[in-house]
């Protein structure tokens, strides 16, 4: 009983921090470029700031959630992610961002980790795909909601107005984080018949997690290095306004990536894990450049939203996979190290963004967006499937 009510919380934390984020995610870089007077190369510098503090961050978290809880990482994190939004709205220029920036990636270190490993925690080895699906659909109904609304409220109020709107919401899942109750699984003591039988567990989970954080770091990569360019590639190319960037994110990210959970999690339940990640990898690729090539504002949101549906369906496989194959008791600390190598991933994609759209023009992001994602299928050739199958 007391699990379902935390999943229930825990589904409704994830919606309200969505909402939050992707408030203002959509014109957070034109805001840095446009209004605060950043240079390509210093949008990316922005963005690569808070997700370095992020990555070295969520290490620790996951480290320390295993061995002293969930519960007080969540409260901290949620309650530093307050400030940040605030100070972004009052801002004169973008150097005045970078330690709200940091405070921003340190803040999400501490709690990323530890919500991903929640939902394991509550879940049985039958369960856990349909509760991560669950989960990422509440984040997902905040990301498809939230960016049409920023972007309204930039339209109709400023640019600013929405990381005001942002800084209310982080303060109200601040009392739902309050009322999680403590989740981690306290490890079973284990006689010394036992000790050979870890040491293979051990071996076989470090190797795991050597080719997931791969996998994390090449595509996190190919995320990142278009993540702060393409509102500004919108608005360069196409007259359109902020309500139109709303909307290419609630349906090229929000909806298309609502779609799959479901499927994703029946694909994750019936099929070999690797293959169904293989596919949608290798399958999303020309999508992610195809977006650069877009002739229309109709062709903007079909590319994103194939780019994002393909992909997207891999998450479950993904993190059940991830799950089954290192030991409950190590679960904070795979999500921190998993979470923490795509952060890894994103800040070099971020820092190569600005350079490459600077140096070699503005579609350069994109193709080494699309290389970047199909070679991060390549480490699932020496994954293994860990689920026993009945005959």
């Amino acid at each position: 009983m007391a699990y379902g009510r935390n999943l229930l919380i825990l589904s409704i934390i994830f919606l309200v921090s969505s909402l939050a984020i992707d408030l203002i995610s959509p014109i957070w870089p034109i805001y840095i470029k446009s209004s605060l007077g950043a240079s390509m190369t210093e949008l990316g510098f922005v963005f690569s700031a808070s997700n370095a503090v992020a990555a070295a961050s969520q290490i620790l978290s996951g480290f320390f959630s295993d061995k002293y809880g969930r519960k007080r990482l969540h409260v901290l994190g949620t309650l530093l992610a307050v400030f940040p939004p605030l100070m972004y709205a009052l801002a004169s220029n973008w150097m005045d961002l970078v330690p709200w920036v940091m405070l921003s990636g340190f803040a999400t270190g501490l709690y990323l980790p530890v919500r991903w490993a929640i939902v394991a925690d509550v879940s049985s080895t039958e369960t856990m795909a349909s509760a991560y699906s669950w989960t990422n659909i509440s984040w997902l109904v905040g990301s498809t909601v939230a960016p049409f609304v920023g972007g309204i409220a930039a339209d109709l109020f400023g640019i600013r107005f929405p990381f005001f709107a942002c800084f209310i919401l982080r303060i109200a899942a601040f009392p739902l984080v309050v009322l999680l109750q403590e989740t981690r699984r306290k490890p079973q003591a284990r006689g010394t018949n036992h000790k050979d039988k870890e040491v293979d567990v051990v071996g076989r989970y470090l190797l795991t997690l050597v080719l997931f954080s791969l996998i994390n770091i090449i595509q996190g990569l190919g995320i990142g290095v278009t993540g702060p360019v393409i509102p500004v590639f919108v608005v360069s190319n196409f007259q359109v306004d902020y309500t139109f960037i709303g909307i290419l994110y609630a349906i090229g990210f929000g909806v298309a990536s609502i779609i799959v959970q479901i499927p994703g999690a029946k694909c994750s339940d019936l099929f070999d894990r690797r293959k169904v990640m293989f596919v949608t990898f290798v399958a999303s690729t020309p999508f992610f450049l195809l977006f650069a090539y877009s002739r229309n504002t109709l062709e903007l949101i079909a590319f994103m939203f194939l780019s994002r549906i393909i992909l997207n369906l891999s998450w479950s496989p993904f993190q059940t996979l991830m799950m089954d194959a290192t030991p409950s008791s190590k679960w904070g600390l795979v999500n921190g190290v998993s979470a923490a190598t795509f952060w890894v991933g994103l800040l070099i994609g971020n820092a190569l963004s600005g350079i490459l759209w600077d140096g070699w023009g503005m579609l350069a992001p994109f193709y080494a967006s699309s290389l970047a994602i199909g070679l991060s299928a390549l480490p699932l050739l020496l994954l293994k499937e860990t689920r026993v199958t009945t005959k």
